[in-house]
């Protein structure tokens, strides 16, 4: 079968460049390997509230878990809080009412799909639908890879890359939060812990980058969650475990050829932080933007693409990148952390220094 343009992954990147298509009049075909888009979910699912200047979340309600107004940083001897406006989401609900919205506008979604193979020579890819055990070649115009962290179709081009290895649980509440909670300790190296509040239940996590750290995620998992525990803030019931990948050595290759690269694919995770859901949903509708204004004037206009996305989040991730790998080290104990972590994180004024 043929199609202007193909799209792999229908996570929020590649959704929203299916939504922008569609909403041109250009013919796009969504490709999942998940048989329900959304799930499992991988992410701690906090975003800012300039999320709403790119989706209508009023439009899915109960992809919205709860309101957050309040970032706080726990250094160990102190508690820093910061005005942090934004939304806890039903990851799950999110990304499949933004496929949805996708189909709605025109898209074609293929979902339990899995795409193994790339012709770039002949346009073309090929994909299995894995419960009908059916082989489809799909050829393309432009190709948009939204296939998340790690994927086996990365530029030819692309270097080396970092990434945070997650744990996550999801756990009883014993506390209302309006606020998302991350903490920086000594045997959470290269990273953080986090804990992310959905009603009565938390999302409580660590991210530790490997191999730069040779910390142990599960034990560090372990003693960050009795922390808490002894602290009152979570109860004992783990109701679901989850992990994941967060790339954090900042922008990969954006383009090559008549393909484009966005969200996690594209490395568009900040390098300290580790959000990505708006980076996403932005580069994704940039990524479709460009794809169709190519069909539209047979012309290939995706190294504009490259350098509006470059112009947003080069010099902010290159920043953030130094960073990291200057602070992180010297932050290995109590008194490190103290010293540094306004240095480091971007919610203070003298990171910015």
């Amino acid at each position: 079968m043929k199609t202007k343009v193909a799209i792999i992954g229908a996570g929020p990147a590649g959704s929203s460049a299916a939504i922008a298509l569609s909403k041109k009049g250009i013919p796009n075909i969504l490709i999942d390997k998940r048989r329900t888009v959304g799930l499992p979910v991988q992410c701690a699912e906090f975003v800012s509230s300039s999320i709403s200047s790119y989706v209508d979340l009023s439009s899915m309600p109960s992809a919205v878990n709860q309101k957050i107004k309040y970032i706080c940083i726990n250094a160990g001897s102190k508690t820093y809080k910061f005005s942090g406006s934004g939304y806890i989401l039903n990851r799950d609900i999110f990304d499949l009412n933004l496929s949805e919205k996708a189909v709605q506008s025109g898209s074609k979604l293929f979902a339990g799909s899995r795409v193994y193979k790339i012709d770039r020579k002949k346009n073309c890819i090929e994909v299995l639908d894995v419960l009908e055990k059916i082989v489809y070649e799909i050829y393309y115009d432009y190709l948009i890879i939204a296939a998340g962290p790690n994927n086996i179709f990365k530029s030819t081009h692309s270097q080396g890359e970092s990434y945070i290895y997650a744990l996550q649980i999801k756990t009883e509440l014993l506390k209302e939060l309006d606020s998302v909670f991350c903490y920086f300790r000594h045997y959470i190296p290269y990273g953080y812990g986090w804990v992310f509040p959905k009603g009565d239940h938390a999302n409580v996590g660590i991210g530790i980058e490997k191999p730069v750290s040779d910390v142990n995620l599960f034990s560090s998992l372990k003693k960050f969650a009795g922390e808490l525990r002894s602290e009152g803030l979570i109860g004992s019931e783990v109701i679901e475990k989850t992990s994941g990948l967060v790339p954090v050595s900042g922008l990969n290759d954006l383009t090559e050829d008549n393909i484009a690269f966005c969200g996690d694919a594209a490395g568009l995770t900040h390098p300290v932080t580790g959000a990505g859901i708006l980076n996403a949903i932005i580069s994704g509708s940039l990524a479709g933007d460009y794809a169709a204004d190519s069909v539209e004037a047979s012309k290939n206009f995706l190294n504009d693409y490259k350098e509006e996305i470059e112009s947003i989040f080069k010099k902010p991730f290159l920043t953030a990148s130094k960073k990291r790998y200057r602070l992180y080290p010297l932050m290995n104990d109590d008194s490190g952390i103290s010293e540094n972590i306004k240095f480091l994180w971007p919610s203070f004024e003298e990171y910015y220094v």
